[in-house]
């Protein structure tokens, strides 16, 4: 077909289209076909495969595909938390550090997927299916972070040990086989040494702009700069953003390497530079490309989809099968390390959702048709691979996953068998809170057992082996030990090595606050507190009453966000319980006053007041979402 006169008809085709197959795969849920799945088939309808109904050569389509596939590797930068790949932190039990964590099995399993895939490459280049082993192997080896985030969000995993293992897993296969394909790319091209210092240039240039983006936020002028810019019409952040991606694309083609990497990288500075309140911006910038440049790259990968060179060629029909099959054995092995934490249902699931492939399995096989290392044919083979793995792994995938359910609240340790730790201990059960006490002292150990309390004899503040399977995990953290050089000690193990984030201590000098506060745990004295609540009961009666439980119908508490459904919604758009009301919101140690448009995010903790009767449901509302075991 030629090339059309006006160049907006063959893209009003193409948008049309985008924005039609979402309607009608909306219509047909039951089939759970991804949308870009969707919109491949929609490409190869009026593709040169199909009807024929718009030219692949068009130059504005040509444009606008390539730089939504540049885009969609920005945004697959973005989606990186490099937090997550951290090592254990100081924080973490002595339990979770010799034990294999999210990183571990991730960094395992796709060295084990890399070895395989090469294994069955060199097989495939014997039989005379493939050219190139190494390039074959890197196809093989990718994953779609792009499909695994979703999928796990929508079942309700994403948070828990077993989604953050799997989405680390899939972080790692993508960033590692990116940066593979860009050496490979180098040393096909012009060589290896030369073209590992111009990458390495990169990484550079990578380092500068993240470096000197952090100096530059912290200064007061960019920073009322960048808030008086963040209006509807000049939207600076997200003008930024195009113009970090565009600068590191730029300089990736200047030094010869593969602009999948550049964009990457981008993306990747950009998400280390942003902040909470940058959310907005990340929103406006998903908009633009899976609104209007990504579907565009999709629907033209499926329009330069050569049907008749694949049906021409035996070595592809045959090569799909078994490519099909290699995309499961590669990832579906590894994966099996995954039973060092998990059952093995997590662990079927995890290798077969680890298996779906899309963006980045597509842009390596044109990068290696535009390299002549892959045939057409093999190109084509490839993209149905890509269509029935992105397709067929998501369905299995909840069929096979554990079913979801709230994780129940790990229990409170109160720390003192004393009158004052009894009276909290009776306290915090009329609130239906679990509870239980460690002391020392057996005697007043048994007197607690015997009203009735949870108890057992543990020196915490030496310590105690004992006490380590109810302190491992634990969230909340009360010592009421009288004496202040034992309770400073008892608060530091629970800090720093139990890592409990929320530890509460009883000062009997005012002077030994600063001390205690130095090492993260909330302090408070006697002498003090009397002086506030008589000054709270002088000036908000009302407000004296709820803090201390007088009204006996009401109770102000706080819930930390947890569950992925909530997060990232505003309070107007959550449906909060009988006569429930938010009344604030703390984030990294900021309070927050909330209103309908305050959107809430997993790990922010929201007070909430509320009747008695629907205290519990406010609760299990934010709760985490977990697999069963």
């Amino acid at each position: 077909m030629e090339q059309s006169s006006n160049p907006f008809i063959p893209l009003l085709i193409v948008i049309f289209l985008a924005f039609i197959v979402p309607v009608i795969l909306a219509r047909f849920k039951k089939l759970h076909l991804p949308i870009v799945v969707g919109e491949i088939i929609a490409g190869i309808l009026i593709g040169r495969s199909g009807f024929g109904l718009v030219s692949p050569d068009e130059p504005i389509l040509d444009f606008i595909a390539e730089f939504g596939f540049v885009f969609l590797m920005f945004l697959s930068g973005m989606e990186i938390d490099f937090s997550s790949l951290g090592l254990a932190s100081k924080s973490a039990t002595r339990r979770e550090r010799h034990r294999w964590g999210p990183v571990s099995l991730g960094f395992a399993s796709f060295g084990l997927t890399l070895l395989l895939a090469a294994l069955v490459s060199i097989g495939l280049v014997q039989l005379e299916l493939a050219r190139n082993p190494w390039m074959m192997g890197l196809i093989l080896s990718t994953t779609s972070l792009g499909v695994v985030v979703p999928v796990l969000k929508e079942n309700g995993l994403i948070n828990g040990p077993f989604g953050q293992s799997l989405l680390i897993a899939a972080l790692i296969a993508d960033f590692v086989t990116m940066f593979c394909i860009t050496i490979l790319v180098a040393i096909l091209s012009q060589g290896l040494a030369f073209n590992i210092l111009l990458i390495g240039l990169l990484f550079v240039a990578f380092f500068l702009m993240l470096r000197f983006g952090q100096i530059f936020s912290r200064l007061p002028a960019a920073r009322r700069a960048f808030e008086e810019l963040s209006h509807a019409t000049a939207q600076i952040k997200v003008r930024g953003a195009f113009t970090l991606m565009l600068a590191f694309v730029v300089l990736s083609i200047a030094l010869g390497t593969e602009v999948i990497l550049g964009a990457f990288l981008a993306g990747a500075s950009f998400a280390l530079l942003m902040t909470s309140e940058d959310k907005p911006v990340v929103h406006q910038l998903e908009s633009i490309g899976y609104g209007f440049l990504i579907p565009v790259f999709f629907i033209k990968v499926g329009m330069d989809f050569d049907l008749e060179a694949f049906l021409s060629s035996s070595k592809a029909i045959w090569l799909t099968p078994l490519l099909i099959a290699a995309a499961l054995l590669v990832k579906v092995v590894p994966a099996l390390i995954f039973r060092l934490r998990f059952g093995w249902r997590e662990t079927i699931s995890a290798g077969v959702l680890l298996s779906a492939r899309l963006s980045l399995i597509i842009a390596a096989s044109a990068v290696g048709l535009r390299l002549g290392i892959i045939s057409s044919a093999t190109n084509a083979a490839v993209v149905l691979v890509a269509i029935l793995t992105v397709t067929l792994t998501p369905v299995l995938f909840s069929a096979l996953a554990p079913p979801r359910h709230v994780a129940p609240s790990p229990p409170m340790i109160v720390i003192g068998a004393g009158e004052l730790g009894l009276q909290i201990v009776e306290q915090l059960r009329a609130h239906n809170e679990e509870v239980i006490i460690l002391d020392y002292d057996e005697t007043r150990v048994n007197r607690a057992r015997h009203r009735g309390f949870t108890a057992m004899t543990a020196a915490v503040e030496a310590n105690d082996a004992q006490a380590e399977s109810v302190l491992s995990g634990a969230h909340t953290f009360i010592c009421t030990y009288a004496n202040t050089e034992r309770s400073y000690r008892a608060c530091q193990v629970a800090r720093t090595v139990y890592g409990i984030p929320h530890v509460v201590a009883h000062v009997s000098s005012p002077s030994e606050l600063t001390r205690f506060r130095n090492i993260g745990v909330s302090a408070t004295n006697a002498a003090l507190d009397h002086a506030a609540l008589l000054t709270l009961l002088a000036r908000n009666p009302a407000t004296y009453s709820l803090l201390t439980r007088t009204d006996d119908n009401k109770e102000v508490y706080e819930v930390l966000i947890e569950n992925i459904d909530c997060a990232d919604k505003t309070l107007r758009q959550i449906q909060l319980p009988g006569d429930t009301l938010a009344l604030a919101v703390r984030r990294n140690g900021e309070l927050l006053v909330p209103h309908g448009n305050t959107r809430i995010e997993c790990g922010d903790y929201l007070t909430l007041i509320s009747s008695l009767e629907y205290v519990e449901q406010g609760r299990q509302l934010f709760a985490e979402i977990e697999y069963s075991q």
